[in-house]
């Protein structure tokens, strides 16, 4: 394998992991399945990091390796990440600013780019939202694209409070803190309908939350569901098949995204 295909291997590797890999768990990969040597698994992983890729980070007492966010990032076409030190990108793109927290949630990750891309596309094509809610909104990524996408009011859930902290104050660098609002998901509740609801979470908690997620959306609202495995996504739409209506469907490295629309009757 070329040298620049095995480095394509590493970082997509690392940005479609949900848990922090360690430099030796990656370094175990390569020499498992394409038969390096410790010492040229090493320097491959090395150069990920030099060319700005991938990064070192201490968390809980070990080094482990994650996406860069030193650089511009490609959320969907049009839409970037940049971290607050770099200026806004010049080609044109809409910029979100994102600090480097050590919660996931950068971004980089399938099942946001999933979500994020059935978001512009439906803006896209017309849809126009006032008031959305982000279950799970880790760093708060689709909360501030949908903000982007012209919603004047988001309510975010999460259980973790790093990640709490760092979407207020990505909030904050993006000039939105005045209408992103960041709950802690034990015990939320809303009286509110929402014209969109996101929920980027592992396939069992999506399944019980439906009765929840359907009190929320508003008739013929947007659902943006994502964080299921290839193979579970039957089980999802089994389970929101008597209130909403499957329109689009996507798959991208091992995971599942899916757009519903809530039904009219």
């Amino acid at each position: 394998m070329e040298t620049i295909c095995v480095d394509d291997v590493v970082i997509a590797h690392v940005n479609g992991t949900t848990r922090s890999l360690t430099p030796a768990e990656i370094m175990a990969t390569l020499m498992a399945d394409h038969g390096m040597t410790r010492r040229t698994a090493r320097a491959c992983l090395t150069r990920c990091v030099e060319n700005n890729h991938l990064a070192y980070r201490q968390q809980l007492g070990r080094t482990v390796v994650v996406p860069s966010l030193n650089r511009y990032h490609s959320l969907v076409p049009g839409v970037v990440l940049a971290p607050p030190h770099l200026p806004s990108s010049t080609d044109g793109s809409c910029c979100i600013t994102m600090k480097e927290g050590i919660s996931f949630g950068n971004g980089t990750h399938p099942t946001t780019r999933l979500c994020a891309e059935f978001m512009t596309t439906a803006h896209n094509n017309g849809s126009r939202w006032n008031r959305a809610l982000d279950l799970g909104t880790g760093t708060g990524v689709l909360s501030l694209l949908t903000i982007k996408l012209g919603c004047s009011h988001v309510d975010a859930t999460e259980i973790d409070p790093i990640a709490m902290h760092d979407a207020r104050e990505n909030a904050v660098l993006n000039g939105y803190s005045h209408c992103l609002h960041v709950h802690h998901a034990d015990g939320f509740s809303s009286v509110h309908n929402y014209d969109v609801v996101t929920a980027n979470l592992r396939y069992p908690t999506l399944i019980s939350l439906e009765d929840s997620i359907h009190r929320w959306t508003a008739p013929t609202g947007d659902l943006v569901l994502s964080g299921i495995k290839s193979g579970e996504e039957g089980r999802v739409i089994e389970a929101y098949a008597s209130h909403f209506d499957i329109k689009a469907q996507k798959t991208r490295q091992g995971w599942v995204g899916l757009h519903m629309k809530k039904s009219s009757l």
